[in-house]
């Protein structure tokens, strides 16, 4: 409907995986690299995994498309098939010819045989790539297994693929399907886009479909990546809508407020709900307050006038006493007067703070408040930029595109980038976080804010400072010694609750630290190696909770950030 209004030869967005739209992000490109290793030279399973939406079958259909003429795929799509049903699909897709009344599972296993050693001794390799594998029965993945069986003395006759949900891993683990997951000699782990690959997909889809300028705004897409989590699937799908509003509403660029429509359509719910009806809650709270506060200063000034009155004495009372009831019925019905308490000023809101003059949110400003947490003068400090400024004090800069829960394990001052409906970007820093209450640092000034009321601006992009052992960060393995290796130790007695002997650490990296390597990694999550390179810097840093903290007690288990680019 949109697509003569906006000038393209096609529909750019939809959600069926057409290699033609492919666009290979460095991790789909890597993803690819394991795919093709696996086939051409890896003797076992090769394993792809990935959340959904995130373009595994695109992928594959990528792959088959790179594949030479030589080798013969079959690609099934349907898990829900019983160990029979599955071997009947691999003969169709190889287009073998059988008779599905009379063939047991033998005559199967026999002819399968037969067809892949005749396609061996003439050239040809067979592959068969299974999606959706995690909702594969345990008797279909034995099943599965039993095929790879069929080899000669030298090679393997079938080569398999496993493509499936982060569920197929958890299903891998299995006691029973140990000997399946013992076979996997190739692995990947497909993640979502990043804001700038979002970006980059969004304009390769545009312009394969014949788009000649720019159809999002800057601010547009990163709104897209906001509410998609850089998920292809849900990319296409609000890109899709968003071009149908911008045609409806007769524009010619898509902007932010057009994306943020086309979202709550998606959804089918309003995405300033949460806000609204958290700042209406707010705004009773403020008045209830006022209300119990006025009266409770009404209440005292009243008791305390009648208890004074019972408790001191009165020099006038012989005046009083003589006071005629007339005089006194006067004076009773004189008016008193209660001075109103003044009504404080609302707080401003996140917008207000961030279009204020007043409360400095640029760059600069940002990194000379997070440094002066680490008791540093960000301006007296040489270097062009302030990584190069932080690492003249021996600290590193950590940028990622995260979560809360991201930042809440790194557990430092984090500058944080909040990107306002115009698409300007706005730099500040988170000084304190508790429960759903993230603190800012405006140069000083601070303001409370919840974390729904910041994600209303914040994409996930962070930057904070750590400080590792030493400079350029090191990896520190068996038979090293140096300080670093200390500091590794150190760390990991703070972990454990183990207090240091008064004598100095030992600085080699031997056999008996290794091993307490290997259990920290395990426990929380890391390559159990017993290598300590920066993501094992990283976790030890923030377990350890060196100052300064964003909280008091550090988060347990490790995030995800650690392994992203």
């Amino acid at each position: 409907m949109y697509t003569a209004h906006f000038k393209l030869n096609a529909a750019p967005f939809s959600i069926t995986p057409d290699p033609h739209y492919l666009y290979l992000s460095g991790r789909h490109r890597e993803a690819l690299a394991h795919l093709l290793y696996g086939v051409n030279e890896g003797p076992g399973f090769v394993l792809l995994t990935g959340e959904v939406g995130t373009g595994k079958t695109t992928l594959c259909r990528c792959l088959i498309e790179q594949l030479p003429d030589t080798v013969d795929v079959a690609l099934l799509l349907n898990p829900r098939v019983s160990s029979m049903e599955l071997l009947a699909a691999l003969f169709d897709e190889l287009r073998i010819s059988y008779d599905p009344l009379t063939l047991t599972h033998k005559d199967y296993i026999d002819v399968l045989n037969s067809y892949l050693l005749t396609a061996h001794a003439v050239g040809r390799r067979t592959v068969l790539i299974l999606d959706e594998a995690q909702n594969l029965s345990t008797e279909v993945l034995e099943q599965v297994r039993l095929l790879t069986n069929l080899e000669t003395a030298n090679n393997k006759l079938l080569q398999i693929i496993l493509v499936g949900q982060p569920e197929l891993n958890t299903l891998l683990k299995r006691n029973n399907l140990r000997q399946l997951a013992q076979r996997i000699t190739a692995r990947y782990h497909l993640l979502p886009l990043s804001l700038k690959d979002t970006q980059a997909y969004i304009n390769h889809r545009l312009a394969v479909s014949g788009a000649r300028e720019p159809l999002f705004t800057s601010s547009a897409m990163r709104v897209v990546y906001r509410y998609s989590n850089g998920v292809p699937r849900l990319i296409n799908i609000i890109c899709d809508r968003a071009l149908l509003g911008g045609y409806v509403n007769n524009n010619t660029q898509v902007d932010v407020p057009i994306v943020r429509k086309a979202v709550q359509e998606v959804r089918g719910e309003n995405i300033n709900n949460q806000s609204t009806t958290l700042g209406w809650l707010i705004g009773i709270g403020i008045v209830t307050a006022l209300v119990v506060l006025v009266g409770s200063v009404i209440w005292w000034r009243t008791h305390f006038s009648s208890l004074a009155a019972q408790t001191v004495p009165d020099p006038q009372s012989n005046a009083l006493a003589s006071t005629t009831p007339a005089e006194i019925a006067a004076v009773a019905k004189l008016p008193v007067s209660i001075s109103p308490l003044p009504t404080p000023p609302p707080p401003p809101t996140l917008l207000e703070l961030l279009q204020s003059a007043t409360t400095p949110n640029n760059t600069q400003a940002a990194f000379i408040t997070l440094f002066k947490y680490w008791n540093l003068d960000y301006m007296s400090l040489t270097g062009e930029k302030a990584c190069q400024r932080a690492a003249t004090q021996g600290l590193a800069c950590l940028l990622r595109t995260g979560t809360w829960e991201d930042i809440r394990y790194f557990n430092k001052p984090t500058v944080i980038e909040l990107v306002t409906d115009n698409g300007t970007q706005h730099h500040v820093v988170v000084s304190h976080l508790q429960d759903k209450i993230a603190t800012l640092d405006f140069s000083g000034q601070l303001f409370e804010f919840t974390l729904d009321q910041l994600n209303e601006y914040w994409l996930g992009q962070f930057l904070l400072l750590w400080k590792p052992p030493l400079l350029p960060i090191p990896v520190i393995k068996t038979g090293i010694v140096n300080e670093a290796v200390i500091w590794v130790r150190k760390r990991l007695d703070i972990i454990e609750g183990v207090r240091s002997e008064p004598k100095i650490p030992s600085p080699r990296f031997d056999q008996a630290l290794k091993q307490r390597v290997i259990a920290f990694q395990r426990q929380h999550q890391l390559s159990p190696d017993g290598i300590v390179g920066e993501q094992t810097l990283l976790a030890l840093q923030a377990l350890s909770a060196q100052a300064p903290v964003l909280w008091s007690t550090p988060v347990s288990g490790l995030v995800e950030t650690l392994s992203s680019p």
